[in-house]
């Protein structure tokens, strides 16, 4: 009870002062983190009194028998002051600051609660200072419930093996997510090779849940790669306990397994190869061939090890390793090859090797050198040689000029062969020409640097090669480009070529040689008046047709030994031709074409038949002996008629 004051005595801080002074809240030495707004208390803290201290209150006028009060609060939130300790403190005497009082354990109790200072100045006037929070949580996390196995990440496919411990160096974890998990929430968790763990069991570490976790509802275990290989391989479990961040601890979750494969990883990898034609390039032809990698053996293969080879860091298609058989093939398909386009360029090509679900790192680079390009636009069935989308030849014959027809009429002439350039043409480029068997090309173009896609592009092809194949229904003609690197071929054209001579046409006679087939010095008419070739009616010479004899001087009795020279070609346009009729060719030219046979030689003869439609024909061959040398070894000639003398 405060005494009155006698006049003369030093006046104490009236009420008015004490209540405009600021009581500052108390601190709880005990709370987890000092700066948490909600105190939270630790289980720990629970089991004895709990000390809350405070500071200087600014004590009244010492005076004898003067003492202020100073009480402790301990309520709910937002309830009444309710006072569980308090303590008088004489004014005369100096204090030590910090002071304590303590809430009684009875009253620590799980909720939400507040403490604060009431001061009593000589025991009047009670004034209440700031509150602190304190939160006291006794519920176990995940409301007490078994906690879910912890989820392997699925690129392991149910093994942790070497090569994954290696790469990574840890196993992250998932736990499932539970309603009441909180920042600071931690578990403590154990490896195991135990269905059912003894609690003797000594955890492996504890984490701890970061607010991004908890954020994104992803609570995380990392499991380091020693950890783990401490305990060996074969089948092992992973398990855990939740506890929060005020000590309470729920039971021990489900147990996930998981195999664990500690075999060598693969080691000492070599660069691979990739086996390429003496050009040194991987063109089109060598696409078409088939392009494969090879994989050198490594250290510690395994018949379980799968290798995925990564062309440009694209990957291709997987193989299993056979151990007993390196190197590993791999081919490599065109989407591959051709993914980053034409280059030329050089492409980067290394594997790794699979252990489990686990790719290794990479081995060494192979660097390749492509050059995919071309003269003419691409197609869709690339790498093929044949591209449907260039232009297809057209074909004309010298004299019918019937698209992709040759006919008779054309016989002896050569062929126009027309096409439309490819695109974005460049110059030096060179299109070849190709004439259905015939071996090699035909004919070739050089482009220019004028030239643009679209221009016709001209051929002529020799009748030499149209000879070679002069019955055909359906003659392929077709062409290629090339940029010097890589060649296409377009479709082939279909040709008629229907130049088909009339057969069996009968052989010349000479009508004036006699029996004997010989032409002599007595022959009539004489040698020197000309020589008449009979060529035999025949149903297939018609007027307004044309025959050709072809005369070969010969120093041999049957046609053979060709003498230099004596080759003639005479012509004859059947104008009045009858049918039925033999047609007479005489062969007068004496000095160039007969007189050349002196001693018994011979005239080899046949002849061409041009019919007025196109169509042509060749004889038969026959000879006529023509001899100049009389019995006596005279020789007889124009100036000197040996038959007249006798």
């Amino acid at each position: 009870m405060a005494k009155s004051k006698e006049p003369g005595e030093q006046a104490s801080v009236d009420d008015a002062t004490l209540e405009a002074v600021q009581i500052d809240a108390p601190k709880v030495p005990a709370v987890l983190d000092p700066d948490d707004p909600w105190g939270l208390l630790p289980l720990s803290a629970l089991g004895d009194d709990l000390a809350v201290t405070f500071m200087d209150f600014q004590q009244g006028v010492p005076g004898p028998g003067e003492a202020d009060l100073v009480e402790l609060g301990f309520m709910p939130k937002g309830a009444a002051f309710e006072m569980v300790d308090e303590k008088w403190y004489p004014t005369s005497d100096p204090i030590d600051f910090p002071q304590t009082l303590k809430v009684p354990s009875y009253r620590l109790k799980e909720g939400v609660y507040e403490v604060a200072i009431r001061i009593s100045r000589y025991g009047n006037n009670p004034v209440e200072g700031d509150r602190k929070t304190l939160t006291i949580d006794t519920s176990k996390p995940n409301f007490g419930n078994t906690p879910g196995p912890v989820v392997f990440p699925a690129e392991l496919g149910g093994v942790i093996t070497e090569t994954y411990l290696i790469q990574e160096g840890e196993v992250s974890v998932l736990v499932p997510w539970y309603i009441d998990a909180a920042v600071g929430d931690r578990a403590e968790y154990y490896w195991t090779d135990n269905a059912s763990p003894p609690d003797s069991e000594v955890p492996i570490r504890e984490q701890e849940f970061s607010p991004e976790d908890i954020a994104d509802k992803r609570l995380r275990i990392t499991v380091y790669a020693d950890e783990i290989r401490v305990w060996g391989p074969g089948r092992r479990a992973l398990y855990y306990y939740l506890r929060d961040r005020a000590g309470n601890e729920g039971p021990r979750s489900i147990l996930s397994w998981i195999e664990v494969d500690l075999s060598p990883a693969p080691g000492a990898l070599q660069p691979p190869k990739v086996p390429l034609s003496d050009r040194g390039v991987l063109d089109r032809q060598q696409a078409r061939d088939g392009v494969v990698v090879e994989i050198p053996e490594y250290d510690f293969a395994d018949a379980t090890h799968c290798a995925a080879i990564f062309w440009d860091d694209i990957p291709v298609d997987e193989i299993p390793i056979d151990p007993a058989d390196f190197p590993a093939i791999v081919p490599v398909p065109w989407m591959n090859l051709h993914a980053r386009g034409d280059g030329p360029r050089q492409a980067s090509v290394y594997y790794r090797i699979r252990q489990g679900s686990t790719y290794g790192p990479p081995s060494p680079s192979t660097l390749v050198a492509v050059n995919l390009t071309l003269a003419g636009q691409d197609h869709a069935n690339a790498p093929a040689l044949i591209n449907a989308d260039l232009a297809m030849v057209e074909v004309y014959g010298e004299k019918t000029l019937t698209l992709n027809t040759l006919l008779s009429a054309d016989y002896g002439y050569p062929a126009t062969v027309k096409l439309k350039l490819y695109d974005a043409p460049q110059a030096c480029q060179v299109l070849e020409l190709y004439w259905g068997s015939y071996p090699g090309f035909v004919a070739r173009y050089v482009v220019k640097a004028s030239d643009v896609a679209g221009n016709t592009i001209r051929f002529s092809v020799p009748w030499n090669v149209i000879d070679t194949d002069k019955e055909n229904p359906a003659l392929p003609v077709y062409y290629t480009t090339s940029n010097g690197v890589n060649q296409q071929q377009s479709l082939p054209t279909p040709v008629r070529v229907q130049i088909v001579p009339i057969t069996d046409l009968k052989e010349p006679v000479f009508p004036d040689a006699g029996k004997e087939g010989e032409l002599h010095c007595c022959s009539r008419p004489r040698l020197w008046e000309g020589v008449k070739v009979r060529v035999p009616a025949d149903v297939r010479i018609e007027q307004g047709d044309v025959i050709t004899l072809v005369w070969q001087g010969c120093a041999g009795p049957n046609g053979t030994r060709p003498i230099e020279g004596t080759y003639a070609e005479i012509r004859r346009e059947l104008t009045t031709y009858q049918p039925g009729e033999d047609v007479d060719i005489v062969v007068d030219d004496y000095d160039t074409l007969i007189a050349p046979m002196v001693n018994r030689g011979s005239a080899l003869v046949h002849y061409r038949l041009k019919k007025r439609n196109g169509d042509r024909g060749n004889s038969l061959a026959d000879f006529v002996i023509i001899n100049r040398k009389m019995p006596s070894g005279e020789i007889c000639s124009p100036t000197n008629d040996l038959c007249n003398k006798n």
